[in-house]
């Protein structure tokens, strides 16, 4: 955990971790087969103890309130260990398949121990009418950024608790726990996802082209061939020969436009993520109704741009997370997307105002949705998750009672 912590675990050499545990080479592969082995075990032991220590914060709480008292568990957790909570939530992230699949068990346990204490909770009690996965995830990776940024988790408990009730309902079963697809808006089986327009094809032979279009074609093609190298290689194997064999140009072309892999990696990020926003932004801005209406129509186009080429989404919500030296930029442009949540506490029907923490709260779950989706090539899910993710991002601002009413019309016209 301390070499990790301080090198990130791409970066984690076998001998240096023999060496601060003071073994030899030889008996730390008596011991495990490989590196991310080692991860793995460590991984289990710290999850065991993570999880223990908010389920017994659960099991001394209030039925009711489960979903808060694992809350305050898991930032009290991050800020008296971080090293832990950066090794289990964060590091995971980069380590391969497995270490993500040891992530997900960690927030399914964390899932079910909630859900095991509802149960327990009066009939009449009020009930959280939420997802407490996607709760915690966001507050996960909110926790991640902080820590990164040097802030103390603890100082964002009040903004988070304050959060997670604004979710709570008064009466009645709760509507919004699961997080499932509505089939009344997933795409018809005869309809085409829209593919972005990002990759360009030069006419063959000679042509007029100027040279500057045909630099922006190759660009394009480039960053195309970098995603989609990313998706079936990974980040740590893919080379400037996979991404010039994937974008069908020669390695003079691709150094005309950058230095290295790196350089074309981080190129691809802004790229993408430059036309995303915009796409997103012409669907907020370009809304003539209010609030809700502009939120209801930029989470279509985020859906409808991810669903056109699962490299792209694949390349945005999990190849790009591996760079270490790049993370803070990726989350930088990820956190950009506050700017549409924030908006609710400008416009109507918005009844309270929301802390800049709990709107980035809101998009890091919504990002951890993705993610996973994106991660379990379940892109085409994710407008059907437009319901349940739009209501997480209302609710807050307008209160449970007006978020659902306006969503369930939106499916209901959806539906007819």
């Amino acid at each position: 955990m301390e070499v990790v912590a301080r090198d990130g675990y791409p970066e984690a050499k076998i001998g240096d971790l023999a060496s601060r545990a003071g073994v030899s080479r030889a008996t730390f592969y008596e011991l495990f087969a490989n590196k991310e082995a080692c991860l793995l075990e460590a991984h289990r032991e710290l999850a065991d103890r993570m999880s223990d220590v908010i389920g017994r914060a659960v099991a001394h709480g209030e039925s009711s309130r489960a979903a808060q008292s694992a809350l305050s568990a898991l930032v009290e957790f991050a800020d008296r260990e971080p090293l832990v909570f950066n090794f289990l939530m964060h590091e995971a992230m980069l380590a391969g398949s497995q270490a993500l699949d040891e992530r997900d068990r960690l927030m399914s346990r964390l899932e079910h121990t909630i859900e095991r204490s509802w149960e327990q909770a009066p009939e009449n009690a009020p009930v959280l009418d939420m997802s407490a996965k996607i709760l915690l995830e966001g507050t996960v990776r909110l926790l991640g950024l902080r820590i990164r940024d040097g802030d103390a988790p603890r100082r964002q408990l009040s903004d988070l608790l304050a959060w997670f009730d604004s979710y709570t309902v008064s009466a009645g079963p709760p509507s919004w726990r699961e997080l499932v697809p509505h089939p009344a808006l997933l795409r018809p089986p005869h309809e085409d996802a829209e593919a972005p327009v990002l990759h360009r094809s030069l006419p063959k032979g000679r042509h007029r082209l100027g040279a500057e279009v045909v630099k922006s074609v190759q660009r394009e093609r480039i960053v195309y061939a970098t995603a989609e190298a990313i998706r079936v290689k990974g980040y740590a194997n893919i080379t400037v020969a996979d991404i010039v064999a994937a974008a069908g140009l020669s390695r003079d072309v691709f150094y005309v436009h950058f230095h290295d892999k790196q350089e074309a990696i981080e190129g691809t990020v802004q790229f993408v993520f430059e036309r995303l926003l915009a796409t997103m932004a012409g669907a907020f801005f370009g809304s003539s109704g209010v609030w809700p209406e502009q939120v209801w129509e930029a989470g279509w186009a985020f859906a409808r741009f991810l669903e056109g080429d699962p490299s792209l989404a694949h390349f945005l919500f999990v190849g790009t997370y591996a760079p270490p030296t790049r993370i803070k930029r990726v989350h930088d442009f990820m956190l950009a997307f506050t700017v549409f949540v924030e908006s609710g506490n400008n416009n109507p029907p918005q009844t309270a105002q929301v802390s800049r923490t709990v709107s980035e709260a809101i998009v890091c779950s919504v990002l951890e949705a993705v993610t996973f989706h994106v991660r379990h090539d379940r892109v085409a899910e994710l407008r059907g998750l437009i319901p349940n993710i739009t209501y997480m991002v209302f609710a807050p601002f307008m209160g449970t009672d007006a978020a659902c009413e306006f969503v369930e019309s939106k499916v209901k016209a959806a539906r007819d």
